[in-house]
């Protein structure tokens, strides 16, 4: 990506990309020791994302250190041709807040989940999220989403 976005721009490029997406990469850490764990997402209002889980360690990881990052990425052909999103941000979980389980529901596109008791909701609420875009000119300047303000990250290309 070669031009620098407005704000709004750049959010409804993140989101047109969340959208093309259901599957990321949630990493956490516990008494550190870093985490990542395969997860499907799903959009909720405004930038908060939503993942349903069975269960495991994430949710210990969340409890004792709610700081998370959740990579969204197109198919890695090289460093330089590639397109994501990281998403730092912070975690809480329906076993700290039961309410999450009705708020994910009603955002949740897969019907069969609502009935699952079972299921867990993890909220994703983004501080940070880096943009980047190298698919067609192999071009790696990130750009990064926080507080409403875009912030540019060059990084030199590699030959």
């Amino acid at each position: 990506m070669n031009r620098e976005m407005t704000s709004s721009e750049l959010k409804n490029e993140i989101l047109d990309f969340l959208k093309e997406h259901i599957s990321a990469s949630l990493a956490t850490c516990l008494n550190d020791i870093p985490r990542s764990s395969p997860v499907q997402y799903f959009l909720g209002n405004d930038m908060d994302i939503y993942i349903l889980s069975a269960g495991g360690e994430k949710f210990k990881a969340i409890e004792k250190n709610n700081n998370i990052c959740l990579l969204v990425n197109s198919e890695y052909i090289s460093y330089r041709k590639i397109r994501g999103v990281q998403i730092f941000g912070t975690a809480t979980t329906s076993i700290e807040d039961i309410s999450l389980k009705d708020e994910a529901h009603k955002y949740c596109p897969d019907h069969y989940l609502h009935n699952n008791e079972d299921l867990k909701v993890i909220k994703i609420s983004p501080r940070e999220i880096v943009y980047l875009d190298s698919i067609d000119k192999g071009n790696r300047t990130k750009q990064i989403l926080r507080n409403d303000e875009v912030l540019i990250k060059d990084e030199p290309m590699l030959v």
